[in-house]
């Protein structure tokens, strides 16, 4: 029988917590382009002529401000791109080398650079509820048109409501007072974390498992490892409790939804004698058993933090529905590992609501 390694989790549990620092890293990286169109989109605007005198007017300076963007995030879309897949590459690297860390004499095969970057490519992100074409580029191409309509529309909203120039520039650089986090360019700031970290994640993902495919002798399969804190998702905790062994390419692939933490580590060939023995994986007060599942750790946690995280309704139903953490699990998550609502759930199994009181 396949087995885990518990030094494949280890090395699978520090690589993310620095991947963590690479994600800030490369946001990091999107502040001069920033601070480029916070400049340039500024002097566009004070400097032309009084919006309010016609709508003619606004459409050009709109025009112009669209202009100045798209140009801006052309030179940091190349930047970003560069930058990813040369991640890519080592987390490929990354991959091959822990094999030969905990296999004796094992001699890893490395995808290349064409094989990496086709990879996080052309396998979708699973992101869940994303409604738009799920490849990587397009959902940076999507994310980054998004927040040029953003600032766009301050432009056209600040006609309508019959703002001065100066207002709406205002508006989009934020104010002083509020250290500027109540303009729009802290919102296009926000949302280029949040798509940069789901980025990061998804070709980690991908690139490792082009690793393990090429190395298919020793490796039978994954499972994805949740890092267990107060930010961690319904979806998240659902996984995690239910443990399962995936095949290559056939089973849920982290990032599960924007921002998302969870890893994954390899299912090795049962004639590579590891033992599950003194696993662990991480959580925010350090390491717990990978036999230990999301909800089973949930339920020592004090009831305060249950409600915090997981919501009133459905702490009381893992701790007084009557049923296991692992039958919660399945019944939070639909087969296409989706979370459910609370109405689904009921509908799904109203006698353990009936048990929880709810």
């Amino acid at each position: 029988m396949a087995k885990t390694s518990p030094e494949l989790i280890s090395i699978a549990a520090k690589n993310q917590a620095l991947l963590e620092g690479v994600k800030l890293g490369l946001h990091a990286k999107f502040e001069p382009f920033l601070k480029k169109i916070d400049k340039q989109v500024r002097v566009a605007i004070l400097t032309a002529p009084d919006i309010q005198t016609s709508k003619k007017v606004a459409k050009a300076l709109e025009r112009e401000v669209n202009a100045i963007q798209q140009a801006i995030y052309i030179d940091y879309l190349a930047e970003l791109n560069a930058d990813l897949a040369e991640l890519g590459v080592q987390q490929a690297g990354f991959e091959a080398a822990s094999y030969e860390s905990v296999v004796v004499k094992f001699q890893s095969k490395i995808p290349s650079q064409e094989q990496v970057i086709s990879a996080y490519s052309i396998n979708p992100l699973q992101v869940e509820n994303y409604a738009g074409n799920p490849l990587l580029a397009n959902v940076i191409k999507d994310n980054s048109a998004k927040e040029i309509k953003r600032i766009n529309k301050a432009i056209s909203d600040g006609f309508g409501q019959g703002l001065t120039n100066k207002q709406i520039s205002t508006n989009i650089r934020g104010t002083k007072a509020n250290r500027f986090n109540d303009g729009q360019l802290a919102s296009v700031n926000r949302a280029n974390a949040s798509i940069t970290r789901t980025a990061v994640q998804h070709i980690s993902t991908q690139a490792r498992l082009a690793t393990a495919k090429q190395n298919k002798d020793l490796v039978k399969g994954y499972k994805i490892v949740v890092t267990f804190d107060s930010r961690t998702t319904t979806l998240c905790y659902d996984i995690g409790q239910q443990n399962e062994t995936f095949e290559l390419d056939k089973g849920p692939m982290p990032p599960l939804h924007y921002g998302c933490r969870d890893t994954i580590t390899m299912v090795l060939s049962e004639k590579f004698d590891f033992l599950d023995q003194g696993a662990t994986r991480s959580t925010v007060n350090g390491q717990v058993s990978t036999k230990l599942g999301s909800y089973d750790w949930m339920l020592d946690q004090p009831k305060s933090f249950q409600e915090a995280s997981m919501g009133v309704k459905r702490s009381k139903l893992l701790r007084d529905g009557g049923i296991t953490p692992t039958e919660y699990a399945k019944l939070s998550t639909n087969s296409r590992f989706e979370t459910l609502t609370i109405e689904q759930m009921k509908k799904k199994a109203p006698s353990v609501f009936e048990a929880a009181g709810l």
